[in-house]
C-alpha cells in the first residue's frame, strides 16, 4: 500500500506486483516447519535428524560455493532458500536413510550445481530432486516398494482395499469425523465416504515424510498459490492432467473398471501434493510464458502417469521432476525464439514507419 506524507507526496512510489523471493522463501520455510513439528509430535525423530542433516548440508554447500565462486557484486546466496532446498531433500527420502550418506549427497550436489549454474534460480534442473534421484540409485533398497498391485488396481476403490488390509493406519478420530461428514455434507448428495480416508488425508504413515501429512500440504498449497494466479498454472494443469489420466485411462492398463481409476489413491500417496506444492515450480526451472507453463504442467502430468502410475510410488515423482525440467529447457528455447521473432517484427514495423515519415 502506498503511503502519503504530510505534504501529500508518496513515500513509497512503487507498488510491487508480487512478493519478493525472500518473502516467498520464508513462507515456504514456515510451512515446512509445520510438517516437521507434526513429525516431532508423532515421535518421528529419525526423520527430523535426517531433515536437519540435509538442510545443514545445503546451507553449508551454498555458503562455501558462494565464498569460493561468486564475484563480489553478486548476491545469490540466501540462507533461507538453501535451508528450504535442504529440508525438501530430507523430506523426500525414507526416514531410515543413513544421515551421513544423505548429508554427503546433499552437500556434493548443491556445491557442484552452484559451481556450474551459479545460484538457486539459474539451473535447468532442481538440485533437490537431483539429490534424491542420486540417493535413490545409491540406496534403492531403502525406498519402500509400491504397495499397490495390478490385482488391486483391477478392483474398485483400491485405496479402500489397502485401508481394509491395514496398509494405512486408522486414527482414533477417523470414525467420528467420517460420521459427521457423512451426516452433514455428503448426505446432501446421497453419498457417503468409508472410514479410513480421513486418516489417509491426515497422516498415512508413509516412510517418506513428504508423503504423510496431505491435509497440511493441501493447506500449504492454498497459502502458496492462493494469491497468485500465475503460480497456480503449473500445479493446476499438472494435477488436472495426472488425475484425469488416472481416472479414465489407468483402467485400460490394469484391466480395471472402465473410467473408475482411484484418484484419491493417486492424490494422497506417492507425494503428489507435496511435489506439486514445493518442487514442481521451483525457481529457474519453469517456462516464463503462460503458454509455456501450461505445456510444462501438462507434460508433467502425463509423465507422472507413466512413471509414478496410479499411486504409492516412493520415487516416481522425483524422476518426473527431472524429466519435466528437461522438457522445460525445450519450452524455454521455444519462448526465446518466439521473443526474438516478435522483437524483429516490432523493429521491422518501426523501420517501415520511419521510412514512411521520411517520404
Amino acid at each position: 500500500m502506498n503511503l502519503l506524507n504530510k505534504n501529500g507526496m508518496l513515500v513509497r512510489p512503487f507498488t510491487y506486483l508480487r512478493e519478493s523471493l525472500g518473502t516467498e522463501a520464508f513462507r515456504m520455510l514456515i510451512l515446512l516447519c509445520i510438517q516437521i513439528a507434526l513429525l516431532f509430535v508423532s515421535a518421528s525423530f529419525s526423520a527430523i535428524i535426517l531433515i536437519a542433516c540435509t538442510a545443514a548440508a545445503s546451507v553449508l554447500a551454498d555458503a562455501l560455493a558462494f565464498r569460493l565462486y561468486s564475484a563480489k557484486d553478486e548476491e545469490h546466496f540466501s540462507v533461507i532458500m538453501s535451508a528450504v532446498q535442504g529440508m525438501i531433500i530430507g523430506m523426500l527420502i525414507p526416514q531410515n536413510f543413513p544421515p551421513a550418506t544423505a548429508f554427503t549427497a546433499a552437500f556434493t550436489v548443491k556445491f557442484i550445481s552452484r559451481y556450474f549454474f551459479n545460484g538457486f534460480a539459474y539451473t535447468w534442473v532442481n538440485p533437490a530432486a537431483l539429490t534424491v534421484v542420486i540417493l535413490w540409485f545409491t540406496g534403492a533398497r531403502l525406498f519402500p516398494e509400491p504397495t499397490i498391485t495390478r490385482e488391486l488396481l483391477s478392483l474398485k476403490n483400491p485405496s479402500q482395499q489397502l485401508l481394509s488390509a491395514g496398509v494405512f493406519p486408522l486414527h482414533p478420530f477417523d470414525s467420528s469425523i467420517t460420521e459427521a461428514l457423512n451426516n452433514s455434507i455428503f448426505s446432501l448428495f446421497k453419498v457417503s465416504i468409508p472410514e479410513g480416508y480421513i486418516s489417509m488425508l491426515w497422516d498415512n504413515g508413509a516412510a517418506i515424510p513428504a508423503f504423510r501429512f496431505n491435509f497440511i500440504t493441501l493447506i500449504s498449497s492454498i497459502m502458496l498459490f492462493g494469491t497468485d494466479t500465475i503460480k497456480i498454472i503449473i500445479p493446476g494443469f499438472f494435477m488436472f492432467t495426472y488425475l484425469i489420466l488416472v481416472r479414465f485411462v489407468s483402467p485400460f492398463f490394469y484391466d480395471g473398471i472402465m473410467f473408475q481409476g482411484d484418484m484419491l489413491l493417486a492424490l494422497f500417496t506417492g507425494g503428489t501434493l507435496f511435489i506439486s506444492a514445493f518442487v514442481l515450480s521451483w525457481y529457474g526451472t519453469t517456462p516464463c510464458t503462460v503458454q509455456g507453463r501450461i505445456l510444462y504442467g501438462i507434460f508433467g502430468g502425463i509423465t507422472a502417469f507413466f512413471i509414478a502410475g496410479a499411486g504409492t510410488s516412493s520415487g516416481g515423482m522425483v524422476f518426473v521432476i527431472i524429466l519435466t525440467n528437461l522438457f522445460s529447457v525445450i519450452v524455454q528455447n521455444w519462448e526465446n525464439i518466439a521473443d526474438r521473432r516478435t522483437l524483429q517484427k516490432m523493429l521491422s514495423e518501426v523501420k517501415k514507419t520511419e521510412e514512411y515519415d521520411e517520404i
